[in-house]
């Protein structure tokens, strides 16, 4: 039975790993999902050598005095999958803000939600449903629904 005085919230998923993330959105809450855009970052699979090999040269110089030696290098592949985090918490806010959004589910590996948990700002970590520590985002759309809350409110 139908309440008209229920409005279902503009939920979102993010299905995420290093290298890729899916957006989608749910119309009901025993609903499919919807797939709404994709990023990538193809860097996310490479080795650290794959990536410093793109990198132009840099040599030592006086200017490396400066630098602690407590300092701990990135490398470079975390280096891409900590700007990918970023962007993808970037993105995040502004579906927030525009009103695109209401409640948050994120699944993703536990190492790169603790990244992303990281760029996320207090607003988004407000809405957030329920995070979902699973590697599921080269699943097909239908198999990526039965890794989910059986209703998504």
């Amino acid at each position: 039975m139908n309440n008209p005085h229920f409005t279902m919230p503009k939920v979102r998923i993010l299905v995420a790993d290093a290298s890729k993330a899916r957006f989608f959105k749910v119309e009901s809450p025993m609903g499919e999902l919807i797939e709404l855009e994709t990023a990538v970052n193809p860097k996310g699979r490479l080795h650290n050598g794959d990536i410093a090999a793109d990198r132009p040269g840099r040599q030592a110089d006086s200017m490396d005095v400066g630098r602690s030696a407590m300092e701990e290098p990135t490398e470079p592949k975390e280096a891409e999958v900590q700007k990918f985090a970023r962007e993808l918490a970037h993105k995040l806010e502004s579906m927030r803000s525009s009103g695109e959004m209401e409640k948050l589910y994120l699944v993703a590996p536990p190492r790169f939600l603790g990244e992303l948990r990281k760029h996320l700002k207090h607003d988004v970590r407000e809405i957030v449903a329920e995070e979902i520590r699973k590697d599921v985002s080269q699943l097909q759309v239908r198999d990526l629904r039965k890794h989910l809350p059986e209703r998504l409110k």
